[in-house]
């Protein structure tokens, strides 16, 4: 009963958060001048946004494939990351996380904790390509005092998260042994889980021991990005030509940050405000409150619409059904609520 009451009142502040950013987004935007920017969008150029979107899929599915010391196929991989993004899209509580989890454990017969594991490196790669990117910025404009905040507290997180990562790679066999001392003095049952956790972490870091792989994660993690700030500038360029690559990087950066915030299923309402203020605060001579909401609007557009429907094809593609991802992924354990839902 707990945890419901818990999961209700999180999806019910998701959805206050939501309508309110909504609301705050629309309220800076008539309708009327939506509409004229609406009718003046070059949408060939959605075409290329829905195409980087998509290597973006097949960019994480790669990296997570080696994350997992390359079991399965690729093509497992890219769907299961289209049905992820597809869950977190219809249901609340970025139900696609665990989703994914639990499909690409079945389907490359890996424990959950150590595919679970994995996506914690996920979130620790995206971090620190997208500080390095924020610690750019912070060079050549003037960031917002909250973008910046937010910025350094989660780079010293990061710092103590690979930190971390290094210690256990450097140190596993003493560690190992740390872990052996404690298990004895607990109870069989928690010894047991102890051990067993600890075996599937070690597992799903093994990847990075070879310098090889790790650069390889690497290439794939800057690509990804890269990908992601090329989506926002075609989305520029469709209504307002002539953007800048800062204004892409900046944009995307914001909006990064900003879907750790409790939202809607595929984050609704807060994307399309972050992504208008992203662009209409720091350069008001290029956009308007209704063309930086536009941009946003396709920005959005371009990943929850295609990667809806990439999901239910993948689901037809692996042979399952809604109801046989959606219910396991409930009861599974998710990775901590991080920002860098999507590039």
């Amino acid at each position: 009963m707990g945890s419901t009451r818990r999961a209700s009142l999180n999806i019910g502040l998701g959805l206050v958060v939501s309508g309110v950013c909504l609301w705050l987004a629309l309220r800076q935007a008539p309708f009327a001048e939506l509409a004229a920017v609406l009718g003046q969008v070059t949408y060939a150029w959605l075409l290329v946004a829905v195409m980087l979107n998509v290597f973006t899929l097949w960019g994480r599915g790669c990296r997570w494939r080696l994350l997992l010391a390359n079991r399965g196929t690729r093509q497992e991989y890219f769907w299961a990351q289209c049905i992820g993004s597809m869950l977190t899209n219809i249901f609340p509580l970025r139900a696609g996380e665990a989703g994914r989890v639990v499909i690409i454990s079945r389907r490359v017969g890996l424990p959950l904790v150590q595919v679970g594991a994995s996506l914690i490196l996920e979130r620790a790669l995206d971090m620190a390509v997208l500080l390095s990117l924020l610690a750019v910025l912070l060079l050549v404009m003037d960031v917002p005092r909250a973008v910046a905040a937010t910025g350094l507290a989660l780079g010293a997180a990061v710092a103590v998260a690979w930190v971390g990562i290094v210690v256990v790679l450097v140190f596993r066999a003493r560690l190992t042994g740390l872990v052996e001392v404690i298990a004895v003095c607990l109870p069989d049952r928690f010894a047991a889980l102890l051990r067993m956790v600890w075996s599937q972490v070690l597992l799903a870091m093994e990847p990075l021991r070879s310098f090889g792989v790790a650069a390889r994660i690497v290439g794939w993690s800057v690509a990804i990005w890269a990908a992601g700030i090329g989506t926002f500038w075609v989305a520029i360029e469709a209504v307002v030509p002539g953007g800048s690559l800062l204004e892409a990087s900046f944009a995307l950066t914001a909006v990064a940050f900003g879907v750790a915030l409790p939202s809607s299923p595929g984050f609704i309402g807060v994307f399309q405000f972050i992504g208008q203020q992203a662009l209409a605060g720091p350069f008001p001579d290029r956009y308007t409150d209704a063309t930086a909401l536009v941009i946003a609007i396709l920005n959005h557009a371009a990943f929850y619409i295609p990667n809806s429907l990439l999901g239910f094809v993948g689901l037809a593609r692996l042979g399952l059904s809604l109801r046989s991802v959606r219910q396991p992924a409930a009861m599974a354990p998710a990775p901590p609520e991080t920002p860098l839902a999507r590039p």
